[in-house]
């Protein structure tokens, strides 16, 4: 519609048709055939152009666009048509052959399969917001990150800084989601599908992302190998994750053209202002993301909104009740402590498991052990001083607890050290919630003497207990490591450092005896 006024105007405008055709991008009869139509509808000045309204241009448009017809042939219901193609595995040719078919049991005459695609192209081109060959609805989303960076004054480190941008888009209706990230590792990839779920209201039934390293480990397009959070992201939506080939861009055409169309109205858009914090550059992204989407689809009057909510919408899976949290995974070793450590902290398991590798899964707010894909554990996790949660269940009897150690066994190796290496060890285990945790700290203690002697611990032992009431491992091994514990060399005995270069001495100037 909007393409036929253009074209018309042109010309009216003094412009050759040649030269309309050109900048158009149709062919000299296409043109030919708009002015002939538009004066066969009376319009014949720039002032008729203006004085029409959207029903007259649409009546004479649909007048250019379904010429007299064989009214022998039955015309399809392609409102019909149009809603069947969004069905999963519905394609144009079945729904031909369906028609084909009530024709021929209504002895109706039918067109042909090439004559039911034109007309449903022109139909759906003036009735619908999609045509529905390439694309279901809801059945895809592709992403991807824009090549092109955008920078912004860091207020954490008063540098300035550049932010990547995560486009999503699905291709049906071609409505984007876009979202500035610091960085492009996992959990902002993973944010970035979150934000775009909730963005949509809905989830796609598949996924389809490039090979980048943050979400795809291996590369293959039968069988790849995906990032277990990734993973874990897509289970959790109930979509599935079907990376594109490498170096198949045509796999995801639609991100492609997304990412170009995000770069020249966001990025470009935003080149020339002064952005303040990364606040400030999600605003901004929030705005322009809203003209692309609100603003009208070339050659239609709907726009990429208007489209998703017509044609798209209801087709996509139901949200969960709340957003995905991303998680981290890793591995751990259970100590003889009964616990396993992660980024620095302490995290119990039960005895059964002692010495076994375990898997770990970590969220902001809590903390999961599991031993062969089976959960063991479960704790809040820790951000503060805390160092250790234990569950008391967790610990094993003193008769099963393996090499034995237990309190008294520590206490009277370290009275064999001395008395202040006593004092410290009873110090750590009387600190100690369960008594256990404390074996970790009582093992560092014992593995001081085994490098530095007993002479230098004791001494390192009775140093610390002079200065504190709660010793602790890292404090001696301190002491230990910068010598601290051994006493100072008599002053005399105190080789001096020779000074530099050359230095003369009293007997130069005259000094010495004979002075």
């Amino acid at each position: 519609m909007s393409d036929f006024l253009t074209i018309v105007r042109a010309v009216y405008s003094g412009l050759s048709q040649r030269k309309v055709a050109a900048t158009h991008g149709v062919s000299r009869n296409t043109v030919s055939l708009y002015l002939r139509k538009a004066r066969d509808q009376g319009w014949l000045t720039l002032k008729d152009l203006d004085a029409l309204d959207d029903t007259a241009v649409t009546q004479g448009l649909l007048q250019i666009t379904a010429p007299s017809r064989d009214a022998t042939f039955k015309m399809p219901d392609f409102d019909y048509v149009h809603a069947e193609l969004a069905k999963p595995h519905v394609t144009l040719k079945l729904l031909w052959e369906e028609y084909v078919e009530q024709c021929r049991q209504s002895n109706e005459r039918f067109y042909m399969e090439t004559q039911f695609r034109r007309y449903y192209h022109l139909h759906a081109k003036v009735h619908k917001a999609t045509i529905r060959l390439e694309h279901k609805p809801a059945f895809s989303l592709e992403v991807d990150w824009a090549g092109t960076r955008i920078a912004f004054l860091d207020a954490e480190s008063g540098k300035m800084s550049q932010a990547s941008l995560f486009v999503a888009v699905l291709p049906c209706s071609e409505i984007i989601y876009a979202e500035p990230f610091r960085d492009e590792k996992l959990p902002s990839w993973i944010t970035g599908h979150v934000n775009a779920f909730q963005y949509f209201g809905g989830v796609p039934k598949t996924v389809i992302p490039d090979n980048l390293k943050s979400g795809v480990k291996r590369s293959d397009f039968y069988e790849p190998d995906l990032n277990r959070t990734y993973q874990e992201m897509a289970a959790y939506y109930g979509t599935v994750i079907l990376p594109a080939r490498v170096r198949k861009p045509r796999d995801k055409a639609s991100a492609e053209n997304a990412v170009l169309i995000s770069s020249r109205k966001i990025i470009a858009k935003l080149r020339n202002l002064q952005i303040l914090s990364f606040p400030d550059l999600q605003q901004h992204v929030r705005t322009a993301l809203e003209h692309v989407n609100s603003a009208p689809l070339t050659g239609k009057s709907e726009s990429r909104w208007t489209s998703f909510l017509a044609e798209e919408k209801d087709f996509l899976l139901p949200l969960p009740e709340s957003p995905y949290e991303p998680a981290q995974w890793g591995k751990a070793k259970v100590q003889m402590n009964c616990h396993i450590a992660y980024q620095r902290k302490f995290y119990s398991v039960p005895f059964e498991y002692l010495g076994e590798e375990v898997d770990v899964r970590a969220t902001q707010a809590a903390v999961e052990i599991f031993y062969q894909h089976q959960r063991i554990a479960s704790h809040k996790r820790l951000w503060g001083k805390s160092d250790y949660v234990t569950v008391a269940e967790h610990m094993p009897p003193d008769k099963l607890f393996f090499v034995e150690w237990d309190r008294d066994r520590f206490l009277r190796w370290a009275e064999k050290t001395g008395n202040a290496t006593r004092q410290v060890v009873e110090a750590i285990l009387d600190r100690a919630v369960i008594e256990q945790q404390a074996y970790r700290s009582c093992f560092g203690v014992l593995s001081l003497r085994e490098k530095f002697g007993p002479l230098r611990l004791e001494r390192a032992c009775g140093i610390i207990v002079s200065r504190t009431s709660s010793p602790s491992y890292q404090q001696l091994k301190n002491i230990l490591e910068k010598n601290m514990d051994i006493s100072q060399t008599p002053r005399e005995s105190v080789k001096k450092t020779p000074g530099r270069g050359f230095r003369r001495g009293a007997e130069y100037f005259g000094g010495g005896d004979h002075a």
